[in-house]
């Protein structure tokens, strides 16, 4: 294990957060805000500059990172740039207890949106803190080592890859030009102009109610697919133009990145054919029919039954977790569907969390094979992934993956459980925090929160909410004794 190297790194890493921390002082300045607010985003920035660089002092004589190390500097990073997030919310005494704003820093860097604030109380924060709270979704949407992987040296051997495929959704990663850096670059340039874009839409729309303000946390939010809203009644605050500009784009941001590199570059054919986008629109477009049949006899408005369905798919299939509706009053038929987008969540390479439709799409391909196998074995199955045969060592890694996130699920599921909550809750809070969403049913419904969970039940929410956003393996490897023994 290359130490000096991980404290190389999680010195750079912590220094970033400083950085990006310190952009909400223009708003304590802009606001006229109290001089407390100004120091519980001092205090941590100190912090963070001076630990940082005094991890970062001396340089590794190696910059070769190989995979346990790529796990190991992923899974430290997350917890530590949710550790010092946290402290703007304790310092300023807006959410005083120590766990819940760590419960709420895990929830924004990993754009999960889980809250354990009512709608009233995210409304009453500052504006400052409410900024840093949405824009830890944007930090954590493409993820910060991708960040520091487009600022920082790269590695000569092409080893910093392990970082990226540590910290980026999906089974397949990889880059997409020949160099790493560039290809962080170009995915947060892509990242940044489709934010943007959202924010002008927003903001020169004609919703009198989405001024600057809204317009950019609403966007950054977004764009993370995180779901902290700064109003109590979310989204149905504001105009159908808003929520159908919201809506279009959380769907826009759980596709891969990669697809619109191809768009950029003038290679449509490749985004025409890619299979996974296919199955990711198609089941929006299914989800959102099913939707509307079964909750239309609760509205009797085409328009606003069809923008409902249409906005709580978006939403949950991305992952975000914004809400226009309560859909714990829906059917039976339309709650399922949103449990089943719940597990899947949206595309590889997107800023969504959940099992993602190429696993999905993998897992029913082997499942099919096996069961030709048994009919016919004799005859040779190949599973193809966009058109090509998939090795055996990607199958068992996502027949893996799917086992370790069920089991991840229910063993979260049975320890907060000593809460003595009703089943539907339990599951889907867990569901929610591992599948980064935010809202489940029952009590963490879009009208609820997380504010009645214990304090051993947010911890293990919030490790399962970093782990899930990591693609569960760099925290089970970081904790895994193994790993510091070797």
């Amino acid at each position: 294990m290359n130490y000096l190297l991980i404290r190389n790194i999680l010195g750079k890493i912590m220094i970033l957060t400083a950085i990006l921390m310190s952009v909400s002082l223009i708003f304590c300045i802009g606001y006229q805000e109290k001089l407390i607010n100004y120091l519980s985003f001092i205090i941590p920035i100190i912090l963070l500059l001076v630990i940082g660089n005094l991890l970062k002092m001396k340089k590794p004589e190696k910059y070769k990172i190989l995979a346990k190390e790529g796990f190991v500097i992923v899974g430290l990073s997350w917890i530590i740039i949710a550790l010092f997030g946290c402290l703007p919310f304790v310092i300023s005494r807006e959410i005083p207890n120590f766990i819940d704003a760590f419960f709420e820093m895990s929830s924004g860097f990993t754009t999960t949106g889980a809250s354990i604030l009512s709608g009233a109380e995210a409304e009453a924060l500052s504006h400052s803190i409410k900024f840093w709270r949405t824009f830890s979704h944007w930090i954590g949407g493409m993820g910060v080592l991708v960040f520091i992987l487009a600022i920082i040296p790269e590695s000569k051997d092409g080893s910093s890859v392990h970082i990226l495929r540590a910290e980026s959704p999906g089974p397949q990663v990889g880059k997409i030009v020949s160099k790493m850096q560039a290809s962080s670059r170009i995915l947060y340039l892509i990242y940044l102009g489709m934010t943007i874009i959202e924010f002008v839409l927003l903001w020169a729309g004609p919703d009198q109610k989405m001024d600057f303000f809204s317009s950019l946390i609403y966007s950054l939010g977004t764009a993370g697919t995180g779901g902290f809203s700064i109003h109590a009644d979310g989204i149905a605050y504001f105009s159908a133009y808003s929520q159908y500009v919201i809506a279009i784009f959380m769907i826009l941001f759980g596709i891969n990145f990669t697809l619109y590199y191809y768009l950029l570059i003038g290679n449509i054919k490749d985004v025409y054919k890619n299979k996974e986008l296919r199955w990711y629109l198609t089941i929006v477009l299914i989800s959102i029919t099913i939707i509307f049949i079964s909750i239309y006899p609760m509205y009797n408005n085409i328009e606003e039954t069809f923008r409902l369905a249409f906005f709580q798919v978006g939403t949950i299939i991305s992952t975000t977790g914004y809400a226009t509706a309560d859909f714990n009053l829906w059917p039976s038929v339309a709650k399922c569907v949103i449990l089943i987008l719940m597990v899947f969540g949206a595309t590889a390479g997107s800023t969504a969390g959940g099992m993602k439709i190429s696993r999905v799409k993998i897992l029913v391909k082997s499942s099919i094979k096996k069961v030709k196998n048994m009919i016919n074995p004799r005859k040779i199955e190949v599973v193809t992934y966009e058109g090509k045969p998939l090795e055996n060592d990607v199958i068992e890694g996502v027949q893996s993956f799917f086992l370790v996130y069920v089991m991840v699920l229910i063993v979260c599921t049975l320890l907060i459980s000593v809460d003595n909550f009703d089943m539907t809750t339990n599951i889907t809070a867990s569901l929610s925090c591992i599948s980064n969403i935010g809202p489940g049913l029952e009590k963490v419904g879009p009208a609820g929160s997380y504010a009645d969970f214990s304090a051993f039940s947010k911890i293990v929410l919030s490790i399962e909410m970093i782990a899930g956003r990591l693609e569960l393996f760099p925290i089970l490897i970081l904790f895994s004794p193994k790993t510091w023994l070797e």
